[in-house]
């Protein structure tokens, strides 16, 4: 798996573009690498792109574990899943339903678009 990491400060957004395949391990640690870097900021909103995903061995309980972790952002952010693959967007809906307490602003979409739209951001998002 790779993960591309950006922090848009103008935006105030924190994008993570996920491709390849992804597992339990890597999505969990990913959390504190966005805390570690220097330009993030709580009060940003994230996007989790999971476009580029071939494949994944994510179990319900990573997903609960992540889900239900508190969250490095603050409560009003808003967080945006982009999950155009079938088996990604089921786990991203069961990740939303986990999050209602630790992330009550994440919605779950199929396209970047669809994204830009839901933050109503000025330009595209950084990918």
């Amino acid at each position: 798996m790779a993960v591309r990491l950006t922090i848009d400060v103008k935006q105030r957004l924190v994008v993570s573009t996920f491709s390849g395949e992804i597992n339990d391990a890597e999505v969990l640690d990913h959390i504190s690498v966005i805390g570690s870097q220097p330009d993030f900021d709580p009060s940003c909103s994230e996007i989790v792109d999971f476009s580029g995903i071939t494949a994944g061995r994510i179990s319900t309980f990573a997903v609960q574990e992540l889900s239900q972790r508190a969250s490095i952002f603050n409560p009003a952010s808003i967080h945006v899943i982009v999950a155009p693959q079938d088996f990604v967007f089921g786990l991203a809906r069961m990740s939303q339903v986990f999050a209602e307490k630790t992330k009550p602003n994440l919605a779950v979409v199929r396209t970047i678009a669809e994204t830009r739209k839901f933050l109503r951001l000025e330009q595209p998002a950084p990918d």
